[in-house]
């Protein structure tokens, strides 16, 4: 699942751009049958985070571009062509969205920065419930998925003693939260295929100076959380920030261009010949899709995995650069692409493929 809050800490490098023209970056033939449908966007020069259940409902939030003054973070629902705003409680906060549909939304976040209060509501499309949070105090939601009205599963880190990371489970009536204590570290991201097939993933902190984070991914099965150990990048600050799971043999997980697979018995590495972050990844018609957000130095936005290698897909236009892709039930896949200038925002749908 693709997070709401985006974060990459890539510099440019204008050889790594150079060198990807040479890798094989060119469009496949399927490219030319491919036709995006431009969307409204609620606004255009604000940070902006897509919650899509079909071709007429989403949510999403908007949080106002601020260096020296208070954000201000607003909540939108599409129904048909037209957003609205709609005023979340007081002290709710926006940082994730997750929900199954109009009618089954959560907020999970703190209200700003500096905050060390995390806020979880729900919205059943009429009223809002009271804070929710399991630990308002000390547990960290930074990612959540719903399965249905009364599963969310949440993923983040537990800050009583140190950093741990933490998965915690609503069931419609209470909290069930795992904290993996032993290992210095959190998670990110959470992908959830199943109730029997939950993949959580985020960093280990080895404790090198500088800080040497390392990529921490954990599996259920329905009955117990393991370890599926990825392989470490010494030297470099490792996160896995997003993570796909097609099933049990199948699960793409990235920290920034370092991107690696899982085939049920090893991970391979897979990255991605751009300069740039991988910022989520999406199943679309069986086939694998990697949204990137590219360095200054330029390079393709939407990457297609061919089986072999990383290809360019030149079909999605807008913007220079991808922030977030997601999927929804009837198949069809939506782009969040920003550009260098006003606007910033642009919204893009590919109806699902059998509809093409």
């Amino acid at each position: 699942m693709t997070q709401s809050t985006f974060r990459s800490r890539r510099t440019a490098t204008l050889l790594v751009a150079a060198a990807s023209l040479a890798v094989g970056l060119v469009a496949s033939p399927a490219n030319a049958a491919t036709t995006w449908e431009s969307l409204p966007v609620p606004a255009t020069n604000v940070n902006f985070s897509l919650l899509p259940f079909d071709s007429q409902n989403a949510y999403a939030t908007t949080k106002t571009y601020c260096w020296d003054c208070i954000s201000v973070e607003k909540l939108w629902q599409r129904s048909g062509s037209t957003w609205k705003e709609l005023k979340p409680p007081t002290d709710a906060a926006l940082g994730t969205l997750a929900g199954t549909g109009p009618n089954d939304l959560w907020a999970i976040g703190r209200k700003d920065i500096g905050s060390t209060v995390w806020h979880v509501h729900h919205y059943d499309g009429t009223k809002w419930s009271s804070d929710l949070s399991p630990d308002t105090r000390n547990l960290e939601i930074l990612d959540a998925e719903a399965v249905s009205r009364t599963s969310l599963w949440g993923a983040g880190n537990n800050r009583k003693d140190g950093w741990t990371p933490t998965v915690t489970h609503w069931d419609g009536q209470r909290w069930n939260t795992t904290t993996f204590t032993g290992i210095d570290g959190g998670f990110d991201a959470i992908d959830v295929r199943s109730e029997n097939d939950i993949w959580a993933v985020g960093y280990r902190d080895k404790g090198g100076v500088p800080a040497d984070y390392q990529p921490l991914a954990m599996h259920y099965d329905g009955t117990k959380w393991s370890e599926v150990p990825v392989p470490e990048t010494p030297g470099e600050m490792n996160i896995l920030r997003t993570v796909l799971s097609n099933g049990p043999n199948d699960v793409w997980v990235a920290s920034d261009s370092h991107v690696s697979h899982w085939d049920g018995a090893t991970w391979t590495r897979r990255d991605i010949p751009v300069s740039g972050s991988v910022k989520s990844f999406a199943n679309y018609g069986g086939q694998i899709y990697a949204g990137v957000w590219v360095d200054l130095s330029g390079g393709p936005k939407l990457l297609r995995w061919s089986g072999t290698s990383w290809v360019a897909d030149t079909s999605l236009t807008n913007g220079t650069t991808v922030a977030q892709l997601a999927t929804t039930p009837d198949g069809a896949l939506y782009a969040l692409s920003q550009g260098a200038s006003s606007p910033y925002n642009y919204l893009s749908r590919l109806a699902p493929p059998t509809a093409r």
